[in-house]
């Protein structure tokens, strides 16, 4: 499945005829909410790679580490375009609710995880 760079595709956009394969684990991704730092992580997925993303804030001060999942989870690759997902993180960010500040208190992470299509 071809991934394009001007849309995000979320998993639940892949067609039935396609399987899925998301039997890796979790990572995490810490990064200071800029282009440059997402490019940086886009940049080192290898090619032909495809990764699952979940764009997380948490705010570090909470005893619990409270985290907000801002969006479901959709697919990168390297050819991805980090100024199209920066701008869905942000806008999924300002629709979410929280009017919390922007401080050193909030992280900026990315769950991903490695993925692989089949034809079922």
């Amino acid at each position: 499945m071809n991934l394009p760079n001007n849309k995000i595709i979320f998993l639940r956009d892949v067609p039935s005829n396609i399987k899925v394969n998301m039997t890796s684990g979790w990572r995490q991704y810490y990064f200071d909410g800029s282009i440059n730092d997402l490019s940086f992580f886009i940049r080192s997925i290898k090619d032909y790679n495809i990764y699952l993303l979940i764009p997380l804030f948490t705010n570090s001060t909470s005893l619990k580490n409270a985290t907000l999942h801002l969006s479901e989870p959709f697919f990168v690759n390297n050819e991805s375009n980090p100024a199209l997902i920066i701008k869905f993180i942000l806008e999924q960010w300002y629709s979410s609710g929280f009017s919390l500040n922007h401080t050193k208190l909030i992280k900026f992470s990315i769950k991903f995880k490695r993925v692989w299509f089949t034809n079922k």
